[in-house]
């Protein structure tokens, strides 16, 4: 199916750090990398995976690293018509990672916030949104999609239609569902059919006001790296709604899916990580 994936995709500087970050501290890192990331990118990718093809709405800096990460998502499958090339240079996330796998993010007060633009009309079977200020003519095309799934913005809020809103349980401390129903609905409109809220390897609550329904995880997976893993199971969660799921087994599949990336994704660095010791 045809997927409008809406959201950034960053250069995230990783530093893989020895022990969790602690007030006074000297802390070491065993290695640092540079990898595209962001949500456009990992729900995106996710997205291409399961088969659709994908078009990506975006920006990226018009400098060295924008141009490379423009021919990467093309040779990664993306339809990157509408990826705009912005005038400056590219700003890295710096994201530290512990062993237990939790991320802390760095970004810079002086960053300047990318907004989406959209130069054309652009339409598909659903779209996927992962951004806080959209353009009016993005809205328009949300309204006219078949399915929506957004997550939950939380700051400088741009209104949008949605069938389904996904958040973390975390962003709500201490909040009735109903209450944070309400801010759903401002946001979503009268379209909204559900929130989806994660509680990371644990559980996930679908709520639709009338009822809440938990969807508890047997299969939590130890990792050292936690990055992407939201994303892609938005990414899953759209593509098991597409297969015409219900949103509770919808979410109980993309928790497997996610469960089972993760498990790959490792496989993957700790081979190339024995092979390049072997080499060493």
């Amino acid at each position: 199916m045809d997927i409008v994936v809406v959201g950034h995709v960053n250069h995230d500087h990783i530093w893989r750090i020895t022990e969790p970050l602690r007030p006074g501290g000297r802390i070491s890192f065993s290695e640092r990398s540079l990898r595209l990331g962001g949500g456009g990118y990992y729900t995106g990718r996710r997205l291409i995976e399961f088969g659709h093809r994908v078009t990506l709405v975006a920006s990226l800096a018009g400098d060295a690293h924008g141009l490379d990460a423009l021919r990467e998502l093309s040779s990664l499958g993306f339809v990157t018509d509408h990826v705009t090339l912005t005038e400056g240079r590219t700003e890295f996330a710096e994201i530290l990672l512990d062993p237990a796998g939790e991320r802390t993010i760095l970004g810079s007060i002086h960053k300047a916030t990318r907004a989406v633009e959209l130069s054309a009309p652009v339409s598909g079977d659903a779209f996927y949104v992962n951004g806080t200020q959209l353009p009016e003519a993005l809205v328009t095309a949300l309204a006219r999609a078949p399915l929506v799934v957004s997550q939950f913005p939380l700051r400088s809020v741009t209104p949008r239609p949605a069938d389904v809103l996904v958040g973390s349980i975390a962003d709500f401390p201490g909040e009735r569902l109903d209450a944070v129903w309400e801010r759903a609905q401002e946001i979503a409109g009268n379209r909204l059919n559900c929130l989806l809220l994660t509680d990371g390897p644990n559980s996930i609550t679908i709520h639709d006001r009338r009822q809440t329904t938990k969807v508890h995880l047997a299969d939590a997976v130890r990792t050292g790296d936690t990055i992407g893993a939201g994303d892609s199971f938005s990414g899953a969660l759209l593509h098991y709604l597409l297969l015409g799921r219900s949103t509770r087994d919808a979410a109980a599949e993309a928790a497997e899916a996610t469960a089972e990336w993760l498990r790959r994704r490792d496989a993957v660095r700790a081979e190339s990580a024995g092979i390049a010791g072997v080499e060493s």
